[in-house]
Order: C-alpha cells, then structure tokens, then sequence
C-alpha cells in the first residue's frame, strides 16, 4: 500500500483513475507544494532500446507543451526502486462518463470539440500526435475548460508499462455508469484496425467519435469481441445525425461526417482545417462549405447538374 508513503519529494494521497496508462496517483511534492499526478513505471529507462528512445524522444517533445488544453507531462524521475513519470493533476469529468448519462447540449459540444481541436493542433504542429484519443482522455474541468490527458503514454513501450502496485477496485465505491468493454480501443480510425500507426488524422477521427456520442448520448461501437469491434469500426456506416437528433444543424452534421469518413483522403486533413470550421460555426454561420475540399467528393444532385451545364463548381 503506497497512499500515505514518501517516495523521493513526493508523498503519495490517493489513487488517480482518469489516466488509462496504468495506476497512477495523486501526489504532493513536499518542496514545490504542488499537486502532481504520477505513474509508476516498470525500470527505468534504457537509452540503448530503441523502442524506449523512441518514447523518451517524444516524452522530451511532449514536455515543451504548455496549453491550456494539455495535461502537463514532465520527464522520468528515479528514486531508489522507483521510476516515475509526473503529470500535471486534473481532476474533471471525462466524456466517457458524459455520453454514458446522455447527449450533451449542441453549444456544450461545440465548446469541448473547440478546445479539444486546440489542444490537438498543439500537439500536432511540434510533429506529435497523441496515439490513441479516447473519451476517457477527453477532460471537462469545473471552470469549462478542456483538457486532454494521455498524451504519448501510448506509445510507453511495453518493457516499461506500468506494474499493478493496487487493484483498481479499490479506487471508487461509486457506481460508474455502463461504458464499452473495450473502450479503449473503440476509438480507432479504420486505418488503425488495419495496422497502420496513427498519425494526426486518426486523432481527428478519434475526436470525431468522441463528439458524435456527446451529440447522441450513445457509444459508437459496443462489443466484447475485438473482431466484431473491428468489423463495426470498418463497415458500420453512421447514420446522419440530423436523422437521429432532427435538432441538430446540417452544419455540425457535416463536420462530423468529414471527420468520420472511413477514407482518410475524404477526412479533415488537419486540426487547423476543423478548428475554422468550429469558429464559423461558434460564431453563427451555417457552414455550407467545409474548409477543405475533399480528394474524392460524393457527386451531389446540384453537383452533377452544375458539372452537367458547364457551371463552375467551385
């Protein structure tokens, strides 16, 4: 039993549940006096590992980030028996816990998907990406800020995962509402099932499920079995949400299926191209047009007959 113990300057209060990297706790540095969350991990660090250097090369990247939408990480700290890595605390409710008890308000999503793409673009443009965006990384903290935690941990190579010092059961007596059993892995883009490593636009894609079910109150892809929620992520096609939700605006609909499409050619190319396409629409305007054009676009009615008369279509 850790809680209650000093390890280095920091001295252990309690266990933390929001991060899914592994067990991690609340903890104060005695000197600082600041509140840091930390994970315990497995050894220390090897340099010579390739897979290990790759991690530390994005951890020292991923600790340059100081956005109001990014949970914080420091780099690893050895004390005697233990390697820790710090991580800024924050205590919020995830998305994973607010689709589970219903669809959010449209101006309530609107706000989350506008920071969650800042916090996003952030990342993206020191040549990171998160790697596996979920709704349990997705944080809404009291004072309606957005924070996305997580960052990098899954790319944490498996020699170094962090080791069960307590069963999580212990963590909560409150009862948490029905979520997925694979949760985790239900936020994939197709491109992912398929092997492929992430990369900036399967984040988007990542984002584009967690708002969807804000918008639905529903998970996207339930099952159990890991090839049946793979199938799902691959053929499942969704369904229009102003078909399910008739109160939502053709506008939001749109940017959503951009982010959804299973081709990442047809997807938002980047957090910058969906980031002004929130503004347009926090700001009122119906959005029409998306701010990028699509590699392959579907050949609408009023499309074909413009291409039919020689009209311009752009």
């Amino acid at each position: 039993m850790l809680i209650g113990k000093q390890i280095g300057p920091y001295r252990i209060l309690s266990n933390n549940a929001l991060y899914t990297a592994g067990p991690c706790y609340k903890a104060v540095h005695l000197e600082q006096r600041d509140i840091f969350t930390l994970i315990f991990l497995r050894s220390p660090f090897q340099k010579e590992k390739p897979l290990e250097q790759d991690f530390l090369k994005k951890l020292h990247l991923a600790t340059a980030l100081n956005h109001s939408n990014i949970a914080r990480l420091f780099l690893p700290e050895n004390h005697g028996n233990f390697s820790l890595l710090p991580m800024e605390f924050v205590h919020g409710r995830s998305a994973s816990d607010m689709i589970a008890t219903g669809a959010s308000s449209f101006d309530f999503t609107l706000e989350l998907a506008i920071q969650a793409t800042r916090g996003l673009m952030e990342i993206h443009e020191i040549g990171l990406v998160h790697g596996r965006l979920t709704s349990q990384s997705v944080l809404f903290l009291e004072a309606r800020q957005v924070k996305l935690i997580d960052l990098v941990l899954p790319f944490l190579p498996r020699e170094s995962d962090p080791y069960k010092l307590v069963e999580f059961k212990e963590q909560s007596s409150i009862d948490l509402p029905l979520q997925p059993p694979l949760l985790n892995l239900s936020y994939r883009a197709p491109e992912q099932v398929h092997g492929k490593p992430a990369n900036a636009q399967t984040d988007l894609f990542s984002l584009g499920v967690v708002l969807y079910e804000l918008s639905l109150g529903e998970f996207l892809f339930w099952d159990g079995s890991l090839p049946s929620l793979n199938q799902q992520i691959l053929e499942r096609e969704l369904p229009q949400l102003v078909t399910v939700s008739p109160q939502t605006s053709p506008g939001w609909s749109r940017v959503l299926g951009a982010l959804l499409e299973k081709d990442p050619e047809n997807r938002y190319p980047s957090a910058y191209d969906l980031l002004c396409d929130l503004e347009k629409l926090n700001y009122g305007f119906s959005l029409d047009r998306l701010a990028y054009r699509p590699a392959n676009p579907r050949l609408t009615r009023r499309g074909f007959f413009k291409s039919f008369t020689g009209e311009p279509t752009g």
